[in-house]
């Protein structure tokens, strides 16, 4: 023991410096320790599965090391870091006193200094974030949650940045005490420093803000953002776009789920014509990048790029053709990094920034960290890149919309009141076969956080456009925004989330809004039905690019030019996978049944152990999908079941929010329409009928 205390005294006075950050690293990897303790059992989609987690525990224990491994390092460096910092902090303040205290008069100190620092950043990043800690404070305990909602009830930002400047200040003083020379010659430094960088920009200002001619093409788009919720209350700067160009007030997608409808989008084809009909869809699926809007623009030209967080981890799953790809990766492994890193709440106070997705790109996959402003910064500097040299079409997807909703400091208050207590403070995780008959207080805490989440993703939208303004740019770019699908928000009964009814037009009527520089087109807003496959044929003929003959879809522009008032087309739409098999939803007593996410999945290790639908399942899932097929007037559902087939019909001139079935009054229309859509249904040439089902080949 006495050797011991002999070595740690001779480190301290050979190396006091390298010592204290040593203790600091120490005591970070205790908060790497304490994390793991409320270790959680793996989830996909809200299911939960033992004989998953067993999986897990046995093939992939190797990568749960390793990640971990890595995760220590990350809080020992940072610890490291705080030593240091925290040892040059008393040195300045207190001088000879402190290098004469001895190590046990010291160490409280410096513990005390690390441990305030974490509690610090902690509060610091549970304000702006409290979604990414409500399941280990809000949902733990009850002091946990009185924690929680005190710090965000009463406290603000402004107070950590008062904070961090008073201590920078109270340590520049007594170093400019103690080393004015130092002080002087960082000061000088730093000047020169910044006047030859200022230089340099300017000399090179005028060649970064040519303009190239011919133009660009920006979608500003957001997973699951509804048609009615773009409104003059909430998303004012979208408004502001839509009149200075065209709103199609009538949008309708094919398969509101994010990875087939965003080939729709760029291929301008339906899901049963390019094939992929799920969000697991096989490699071969995946790999067909002929037709879409990327190829046909890169050979005139144009650079092309994408900017996604969570939801947008399909622009990396399947051959889009974009050169430029910021999204993060989803796969099996993903799942498994995410998970780890998720358990360690202590340390993500220093990674949820841009320097922490460096570090852990898979940060960009947590679906309770979805931030707009990194999205919207990370779309500047590509097109930074771009500007001046070539043109350029840039797909900047946000998920802050998708649920659970979780959109940042202030938004996630924006709109919900600030008594609420229940379970969706600050956001709405999924849950699977969740009970419809939620409180009325619940229900307005989720309308509220989804309507903040709203209006994050309209300031991310304006601050773009200040920069394009800024930087001449919006003198020659096009700006379309739309989203891949609208959402569910327990209206009518008819429950939370997209995908898995056709009822409503809340999830299929999305919007669509182009706005092309210089003269505004004539009309403002079209009430016609437009559809999905309409975006990508639109963007051609505004470049003035011929659509490709595999392009399913129509150009838009006449109804915007005021040529015509209706393009007289019809709408189509199918389900996607039905991720549990359990609930008191209506859907899931009309269907054919199969297994929940968990047993319906499986991972392919031939192919980066990306999750895909099992072989025996993909059949039945094709054919257990309602659809839908949508007139001016008239919309018709298909509904499969064992028992036969069901059909629902709407009159939307005299029933719009399709409360009132008349299928059985209507029998005429019912045949009509069913007509048309066993024809589109007939598209898929991979199927074919038997005893009224279509059936795909095996």
């Amino acid at each position: 023991m006495n050797s011991i205390v002999v070595k740690i005294t001779s480190r301290v006075k050979n190396n006091k410096s390298l010592f204290w950050g040593e203790i600091g690293a120490l005591v970070y990897a205790g908060f790497f320790v304490l994390s793991l303790a409320d270790q959680q059992l793996f989830s996909y989609m809200g299911v939960t599965a033992q004989p998953a987690v067993d999986m897990i525990r046995k093939l992939f224990w190797q990568d749960i090391l390793l990640i971990q491994a890595k995760i220590l390092g990350v809080y020992m460096i940072l610890g490291f870091l705080c030593g240091l910092a925290w040892y040059y902090f008393w040195s300045a303040l207190l001088g000879a006193r402190f290098w004469l205290m001895r190590l046990r008069g010291k160490l409280p100190v410096m513990v005390l200094s690390l441990v305030a620092t974490e509690v610090f950043f902690l509060v610091a990043s549970m304000l702006k974030y409290p979604q990414v800690y409500s399941e280990y404070f809000h949902e733990r305990s009850p002091w946990r949650q009185a924690l929680q909602e005190g710090v965000t009830a009463h406290l603000q930002p402004v107070y950590f940045y008062l904070t961090i400047c008073f201590l920078l200040l109270l340590f520049i003083v007594f170093l400019f005490r103690r080393w004015s020379w130092l002080v002087r010659m960082i000061a000088v430094s730093l000047a020169g420093s910044a006047l030859i960088v200022w230089g340099l920009l300017a000399l090179t200002q005028k060649t970064y803000r040519q303009i190239p001619a011919g133009l660009n093409v920006i979608i500003i788009s957001a997973d699951s953002l509804r048609n009615d919720y773009v409104t003059d209350e909430l998303t004012p700067n979208l408004i502001s776009l839509a009149q200075q160009g065209t709103r199609f007030q009538q949008c309708y997608v094919s398969l509101p789920r994010t990875f087939p409808q965003w080939i729709t989008y760029l291929k301008s084809q339906y899901p049963s014509q390019h094939g992929v009909r799920n969000m697991f869809p096989e490699k071969s699926l995946r790999e067909q990048d002929q037709g879409s809007l990327c190829t046909v623009l890169k050979k005139y030209g144009y650079r092309t790029a994408v900017v996604s967080d969570f939801a947008g981890d399909v622009f990396s799953r399947f051959q889009a053709g974009f050169d430029i790809v910021k999204t993060p990766y989803f796969n099996f492994n993903t799942l498994i990094e995410q998970r780890c890193l998720e358990m360690h709440y202590l340390l993500l106070p220093y990674i949820l920034n841009q320097a922490g997705r460096d570090i852990f790109p898979v940060l960009k996959e947590m679906a309770n960290n979805a931030d707009p402003i990194v999205l919207e910064r990370e779309a500047e500097k590509i097109i930074a890149g771009f500007k001046g040299r070539q043109n350029f079409f840039l797909v900047l997807f946000s998920s802050v919309t998708h649920f659970p909703y979780a959109a940042p400091y202030p938004y996630y208050s924006m709109f919900t009141k600030p008594g609420y207590q229940g379970r969706y403070k600050y956001y709405k995780p999924n849950i699977p076969g969740e009970s419809l008959a939620l409180p009325p207080a619940d229900l307005a805490q989720i309308r509220g956080l989804y309507k903040g989440a709203v209006r994050s993703l309209d300031d991310m939208a304006g601050r773009l456009m200040t920069y394009l303004e800024k930087n001449n740019l919006d003198q020659n770019t096009i700006i379309i925004v739309l989203s891949d699908h609208g959402e569910q928000l327990y209206e009518h009964g008819w429950g939370q989330g997209h995908g898995e009814h056709l009822r409503g037009r809340a999830v299929l009527n999305v919007p669509l809004i182009i706005k092309k520089p210089g003269a505004s087109f004539p009309v403002q807003e079209s009430g016609s039905i437009v559809r999905d496959i309409d975006v990508a044929p639109t963007i051609l003929d505004l470049l003035h690019i011929p659509a490709p003959p595999t392009m399913a879809g129509v150009s838009l522009l006449p109804l915007a030019r005021g040529t015509t008032s209706s393009l007289n087309l019809t709408a189509f739409a199918e389900t996607g996978l039905w991720f549990t098999d359990k609930g008191d939803n209506f859907y899931q007593q009309q269907r054919i049944m199969y297994p929940d996410i968990i047993s319906l999945g499986e991972i392919d290790s031939t192919y980066n152990n990306e999750v895909v639908v099992k072989p025996e399942y993909r059949s039945l899932t094709t054919i257990a999908k309602h659809r839908m097929i949508r007139t001016e007037r008239y919309k018709l559902i298909y509904i499969p079941t064992r028992q036969g087939m069901q059909f629902e019909l709407y009159d939307t001139y005299n029933d719009p929010q399709e409360l009132n079935n008349i299928a059985a009054q209507e029998s005429k229309t019912v045949a009509m329409l069913k007509n048309q859509l066993f024809q589109w249904m007939s598209l898929d040439k991979h199927s074919f009928w038997r005893n009224g089902y279509l059936v795909p080949y095996q």
